[in-house]
């Protein structure tokens, strides 16, 4: 018994091999069928993802349709994503563009209808910090789409302005710009008490 328990002590400890890269998954899934191989992918990312579309489409069903169809496009499109892909090993941006671009295409056939239910209901009156948080996102959620997705990403869910970028397919001072836009329109919003920043 105790040379079993010197033995475990003196083997050598097992090196963990780093994670593979968005593409080699997508490689094995495309050479050999792997399903294992593109879960990993959905796995990896269809958080972010469904967190963006939400932001741009304010719609659940609308976010998960999103996020659909870009992994659908990366099974359809994949070998031609793989040989175009030069040194670059992830797929997140790609996935990106394509959850942006069909979450601003969904509003675009939306445009007429109403606001979500969230945002027509009245809201009580100002005077206790959940009050005001309420009536702050109810606000965020009548914003134009690209604001209300760089709000959201940036100051509910704390990424920096290249992340925010990246996600929304903007440069580091266009997410500046918008972000300035979506805050003079809420400063402007009636009930709403924000402070301009310094």
């Amino acid at each position: 018994m105790h040379d079993a328990v010197d033995q475990d002590v003196d083997a050598p400890a097992a090196v963990a091999s780093p994670p593979e890269s968005d593409l080699e998954l997508l490689g094995r899934f495309l050479e050999q069928a792997e399903m294992d191989s593109f879960a990993a992918l959905v796995d990896r990312h269809q958080g972010d993802l469904l967190r963006l579309a939400h932001a741009i489409t304010h719609d659940a069903g609308a976010a998960e349709d999103a996020v659909q169809e870009a992994f659908l496009r990366l099974c359809r499109d994949g070998r031609a994503l793989a040989a175009s892909a030069g040194g670059r090993t992830g797929l997140g941006g790609w996935l990106c563009t394509v959850v942006r671009n069909h979450s601003l295409d969904h509003l675009r056939r939306r445009r007429a209808a109403p606001l979500p239910a969230q945002v027509r209901q009245p809201t009580p009156p100002a005077g206790t910090p959940a009050d005001d948080a309420q009536l702050l996102w109810a606000a965020v959620a009548g914003l134009p789409p690209l604001e209300r997705a760089a709000v959201v990403l940036r100051y509910r869910d704390g990424l920096d302005y290249r992340t925010v970028g990246e996600r929304l397919g903007k440069s580091v001072s266009h997410v500046g710009v918008i972000l300035h836009q979506a805050l003079g329109r809420l400063r402007a919003h009636p009930g709403l008490r924000l402070e301009a920043a310094p």
